[in-house]
This record gives structure tokens, sequence and C-alpha cells, in this order.
């Protein structure tokens, strides 16, 4: 529709006073603009709402992503956690000796 030339506006303009008239024409091109600009805000709108759409997407992928991480990192302490428990102690770890008697 962006692509008519002149001739092809003119030809649609005495088309449409010969069908509608002198005294409607106005009105009803009033009605089209208005809808018209109805039709582009709410086009608008449906834009930003996909455009948030996608955000919201990108977002919880990346979420998905950093719990894979955590559940990596516990389960990597988890297991450091079980192999230094299994270790032998060494005499630096173990608690000093107590004397019974001696209290």
């Amino acid at each position: 529709m962006g692509n008519l030339g002149f001739a092809e506006m003119l030809v649609i303009a005495v088309v449409a006073l010969l069908v509608f008239g002198p005294d409607r024409l106005p009105e009803l091109a009033r009605q089209a603009g208005k809808t018209l600009a109805k039709f582009r805000s709410e086009t608008s709108k449906s834009i930003d709402e996909l455009k948030r759409a996608a955000d919201i997407e990108d977002l919880e992928r990346e979420l998905r992503g950093l719990s894979s991480d955590v559940r990596d990192i516990r389960r990597n302490a988890g297991k450091a956690l079980m192999d230094a428990g299994s270790s032998p102690a060494r005499a630096d770890d173990r608690p000093p000796p107590t004397d019974p008697e001696a209290t």
C-alpha cells in the first residue's frame, strides 16, 4: 500500500468520491485515520510485549544455566567433604589428649 503512486491515489480518491459522495467522504476519511492510528498503537503495544517476552525467555534460560552451575558446585562440594571425612586424620587434626584424673 505504501508503493502507490500519485495516479493510483487519484483514481482511488475519484472512485471514493463517486461511491460515497462529497458529504460522507470527510467523515469516512476521519474514521479511516482513527482506525489506522488505533491499529498502529495496538501493533506497537504487541511488538513491545513480544520484546518483553523474549527478554524474559533469555533471563529464564540464564537462570536455568546458573541453577545447573549451583547444582554442580553443591555436588562437587559434597564429594570434597566426603573425601575429606574419609581420609586418615593427621596429628594436627586430632583433639589433644585429656587426663580424666586431672580434673
